[in-house]
């Protein structure tokens, strides 16, 4: 439709899901966004963050006439610290990892579903996992003050 697609691989990103190391790559493999935003994961701990763009998205960027600038901009440090994480994902088989114990998990909370009608629907993907609150499994019934108290508890 001539959009621009964002990814945002913040929370979703670095194998996470488990059978991908991109969320996005859930879609299929002929999906590429736009725009790529990753954060967290990347410095497992310390701040860094990270976007990766289309060529055309990134001369369009420069024709507008903006500049962009960043302090923090490939500072060696940070780079070194990025490249020792991706190394450990890959090293410690951490995507095959939240593979596994997410099947762990969703196994677990369906067993939960079983005693407690409060729980409607588990789904996700790796360790990336929601669990949705309902009043009436039928109608579908968001079950809010419910879940805020699980929230808060």
């Amino acid at each position: 439709a001539g959009g621009v697609f964002i990814a945002d691989e913040v929370q979703v990103g670095f194998g996470r899901v488990g059978s991908h190391f991109w969320a996005f790559q859930l879609q299929g493999d002929d999906f590429v966004p736009d725009i790529v935003t990753m954060g967290k994961p990347i410095g497992n701990g310390h701040p860094m963050s990270c976007v990766v763009t289309t060529r055309e998205v990134a001369e369009a960027f420069m024709s507008s006439g903006m500049e962009y600038f960043n302090t923090f901009g490939g500072n060696p440090v940070s780079c070194a610290i990025g490249l020792a994480v991706l190394d450990v994902i890959e090293k410690e088989d951490l995507q095959g990892n939240a593979l596994h114990v997410g099947q762990y998990l969703t196994n677990l909370l369906e067993k939960q579903k079983e005693k407690h009608p409060l729980i409607g629907d588990i789904r996700g993907h790796g360790l990336f996992v929601g669990v949705e609150l309902v009043k009436d499994r039928e109608k579908l019934t968001p079950a809010t003050a419910e879940a805020q108290e699980v929230i808060y508890k």
